[in-house]
């Protein structure tokens, strides 16, 4: 009956060994099936705003497109020459160079012509996105790059001499009392005339020239006596000599037989 009893025993306690890594892996396997089930519930939570592999590619693909990023070269300030101001744009934007027309188009906003600022705004088209917005400045034609053609010599007058300059910029001829004033020194007596150019309106800075001033050419005191004398002179003879050639007209006719 002892004997009976201690198998019983041991046997109970060979199960309860058995029984508890059983009911522990139970529970791990309960927790796992938890914890994998949150992690799905996060998943589907979170999956619609986290974007796919190929998501991400197609954004970076966009992304490199967007002339937003681009470096824009041709653009920058001009000097004022009379003509529209349209520089030539190109954009380079990683490797490739975008071409005006095909990649993208320009708008020129504000006085293209006269010194000021202009806006440029830069639009992506065809297979290019977005936009720039940027610009450049108009200055006032400085007339020191001005060219300034040869001036004649003058002779002298005794009065001031005042020859008028043909003064180009940027191959436009400017206009004087438009574009640019001049003042004289110098000009009346034999020598070298001095010649200021000042930029007004549109144009600023100067621009020196000079002309030469020739010593009138001398006459004798008698060449001028007989100047002032030729009217005298002319007109009284030319009357006698009409005279005369009545009085003689009329005498051939009275010796000329027949004749009343």
């Amino acid at each position: 009956m002892s004997d009976a009893r201690t198998a019983i025993a041991c046997a109970l306690a060979a199960l309860a060994l058995l029984a508890a890594p059983a009911a522990a892996f139970g529970a791990e396997s309960q927790d796992r099936t938890s914890i994998d089930g949150a992690a799905e519930a996060l998943r589907n939570e979170l999956e619609p705003a986290m974007p796919s592999f190929e998501t991400l590619q197609e954004q970076r693909a966009e992304n490199g497109r967007d002339i937003g990023n681009a470096r824009v070269q041709g653009l920058q300030d001009v000097m004022y020459d009379g003509n529209e101001m349209r520089p030539t744009i190109t954009l380079k934007l990683d490797d490739a160079t975008l071409v005006e027309g095909t990649d993208f188009d320009v708008t020129f906003t504000g006085d293209i012509v006269d010194p000021g600022d202009v806006a440029v705004t830069i639009t992506g088209k065809g297979s290019y996105t977005g936009s720039i917005e940027t610009g450049f400045t108009i200055l006032p034609g400085d007339l020191a790059y001005a060219t300034v053609d040869v001036i004649p010599d003058q002779e002298a007058t005794g009065e001031p001499l005042t020859p008028a300059p043909h003064v180009e910029l940027e191959g436009k001829t400017l206009v004087e009392g438009v574009d640019y004033l001049v003042s004289y020194t110098d000009n009346i007596d034999k020598g070298t005339a001095d010649m200021t150019i000042t930029g007004i309106g549109n144009c600023t800075g100067l621009k020196h020239a000079s002309f030469e001033v020739l010593e009138a050419p001398e006459t004798s005191v008698f060449q001028d006596e007989f100047a002032a004398a030729l009217p005298l002179i002319v007109g009284p003879a030319l009357v006698a000599a009409v005279a005369l050639g009545i009085v003689a007209f009329t005498l051939m006719r009275k010796k000329t037989p027949g004749a009343r």
